[in-house]
């Protein structure tokens, strides 16, 4: 007998050390693969799962009752003793109810109906309070729970697996993303990690001896803080019947869209080098070893990367669609970035959880900070005057806007400001740059960007005044 113990024991323990060292997990975007060395039948509280015993099809049952030595179980356990508790507290309390209602005194005395007043009262206090903790207990179980499993009945093989069972879980259940943080309490160094995310829902417990994760090719477009032209078009008077007519339709469609149905001169916006556009594809694998992935929800974060690079810093503001002023940092990262939003600390200090990147000109660019010692405002100018009016057949307008900058810090501030002029995509709209004060420097570029430097003494405060003429046909009505 004792033999036979041992022997079972011994069983038990190499099935446990296979399932340790066998084990490995693979997360694609579309599914999951858990393989593994099972000790019984016991799956998970999983859904939409699929099961292969080395190669061959396994049929999953749902059973009721499982061993509360698998912490879900034992969890599911609890949910049920809490439920039990408050339909009990329920009877107690409607039992109470009917106690009261049928009770019939058969003489009035005032002390003894005060006492018993009393009494009652203080139960079904005691009663509503009982209630109120174990619902509430209840609820936050029960949302706990929903977050690591999606089924409240456990998963059981239909019969048992001897070889390597296979698990197939549906996307989602068993999620990997990437996490990039930046260290920038230095001026001229940045501390870069790279981590993955990982994360269990699938009611799974899982132990891997190896981890795998594949991420398929993709195309993506990033844009966080881009320059786009501002564009003079031609502005043509449509019918109010054709309007009306149209109204259902056209009153749906972007403005770009009802410029070109109306026959306005209108050329697209495509992204260009200038804009910053970029398009990555390719394969990206990671393998981590050693990996426990219980089913709680929690995120979990595997340290992939930890580099330091050289960056050059400058601060930049964007005054046509943003105030404010940014610190910018530049590097040139040593394994590719493939997640542009960033967690950005500084001096031990969480600065942003929102920060994105780009890559620009061959180096990586990233917004690392806010200067909210630098002031910007910006505000439009119509300027009337003598040289603004009917010239021949054509129009002469002058317009422009100031941008006023103001440094209350008791340090010196170069800022690069973009700012933008009008740009037409027809001949018969022509738009050129007049002057640009107050800037230390300042460069015309392709689609109307205008590149400025300022730099400001401690406590002083600028203003730069950019002036533009746009000229065009005397009979069109323009609009920018």
């Amino acid at each position: 007998m004792l033999t036979k113990i041992l022997r079972k024991n011994i069983t038990l323990l190499m099935l446990m050390i296979g399932f340790v060292f066998a084990s490995s997990l693979e997360i694609y975007q579309d599914v999951a693969k858990y393989r593994m060395i099972p000790t019984d039948r016991y799956v998970g509280f999983a859904r939409d799962v699929s099961a292969t015993c080395d190669g061959q099809s396994v049929a999953l049952l749902t059973g009721e009752k499982c061993s509360d030595a698998y912490r879900l179980c034992k969890e599911r356990d609890q949910l049920r003793i809490l439920d039990s508790e408050k339909t009990a507290l329920l009877y107690e309390s409607e039992t109470l109810e009917k106690l009261i209602e049928i009770s019939k005194p058969t003489e009035v005395n005032a002390n003894k109906w005060i006492e018993a007043a009393n009494k009652i009262g203080k139960q079904k206090a005691d009663l509503w309070e009982k209630q109120r903790e174990v619902s509430a207990k209840l609820q936050s179980k029960k949302l706990a729970f929903s977050n690591q499993a999606p089924s409240k009945n456990a998963l059981f093989l239909q019969k048992r697996c001897t070889g390597e069972l296979e698990l197939t879980m549906p996307s989602g259940h068993i999620g990997a993303k990437l996490l990039y943080e930046a260290d920038v309490s230095s001026d001229d160094k940045i501390q870069v990690k790279q981590y993955l995310v990982v994360s269990n829902h699938s009611g799974i417990d899982v132990v891997a001896k190896d981890l795998y994760v594949y991420a398929k090719s993709y195309r993506v477009y990033l844009q966080p803080q881009q320059f786009s032209p501002w564009i003079a078009r031609i502005q043509q008077d449509r019918p109010i019947a054709k309007r009306s007519m149209q109204k259902n339709a056209a009153y749906d469609e972007s403005a770009s869209t009802l410029d070109a149905v109306a026959g306005g001169d209108i050329a697209a916006v495509e992204p260009t080098a200038s804009m910053g556009a970029v398009i990555q594809t390719g394969y990206k694998n990671y393998h981590v070893s050693g990996v426990e992935l219980p089913s709680t929800g929690e995120e979990i974060k595997i340290k992939i990367a930890d580099y330091q690079a050289v960056t050059e810093c400058q601060y930049v503001s964007y005054p046509f669609m943003d105030s404010r002023v940014y610190r910018a940092c530049s590097f040139i990262p040593l394994s590719p970035i493939e997640s542009h939003k960033w967690r950005i600390q500084k001096d031990k200090r969480l600065v942003s959880d929102q920060a994105y990147g780009e890559y620009r000109e061959g180096k990586y660019l990233l917004n690392v900070d806010i200067d909210d010692e630098v002031l910007v405002e910006r505000k439009s100018i119509v300027k009337r005057d003598r040289s603004t009016g009917i010239f021949g057949g054509s129009i002469k307008k002058k317009d422009g806007f100031e941008i006023a900058v103001n440094n209350i810090s008791d340090k010196v501030k170069k800022i690069q400001i973009t700012e933008r002029i009008p740009t037409s995509s027809t001949d018969k709209i022509k738009v050129k740059l007049l002057k640009v004060e107050g800037a230390d420097s300042h460069k015309i570029l392709k689609d109307g960007r205008l590149d400025m430097s300022v730099t400001l003494a401690p406590k002083e405060h600028k203003k730069i005044k950019i002036m533009f003429e746009i000229n065009y046909d005397k009979e069109t009505k323009v609009r920018y």
